[in-house]
């Protein structure tokens, strides 16, 4: 059972918690454990902190308390991360389930909360995909000029 909770460092723990419970963390994991730490805006050394926390069965020290718009938030951060750079597995789909029961989310923010996303990822995606022809095309327009140079036109 997932308590609702507003504290910072209780979030970070649970979630990373509930990525190491079948001893490994994926690649995705990882991402979305590293995006939650700075959307909470956790100190440099408080992931290690409640990290060693969890290997050694301690209890940590109460954190910042999070307001309901940084719940939403973090949440939508995650979440965005999860949508673009994941692969979507069920490990990664169980700390935004997580996130959302601790956090409270009813179904009307959480359909908020992706409306809102569908509208930035459709920027963030054409941007991006641009930037990507572009890196592309320089790379190719290179090459083709290394080989244009070499080419000798016979008589």
């Amino acid at each position: 059972m997932v308590e609702p909770s507003s504290d910072r460092r209780v979030v970070f723990r649970g979630v990373v918690s509930l990525a190491l419970n079948d001893g490994n963390l994926t690649f995705g994991e990882k991402r979305l454990i590293t995006k939650l730490a700075r959307a909470l805006r956790l100190g440099d050394e408080e992931p290690k902190i409640i990290y060693d926390s969890i290997i050694q069965d301690n209890d940590i020290e109460e954190g910042v308390s999070l307001t309901n718009s940084e719940k939403i938030s973090t949440y939508e951060q995650v979440l965005e991360t999860f949508l673009i750079h994941t692969d979507k597995t069920d490990d990664e789909l169980r700390i935004i389930a997580y996130l959302r029961k601790v956090f409270g989310l009813s179904d009307s923010e959480h359909r908020a909360i992706l409306r809102s996303l569908d509208r930035q990822l459709e920027e963030i995606v054409h941007r991006n995909v641009r930037q990507n022809i572009r890196y592309e095309l320089k790379g190719t327009m290179d090459r083709l000029s290394e080989i244009v140079d070499n080419i000798r036109v016979q008589k």
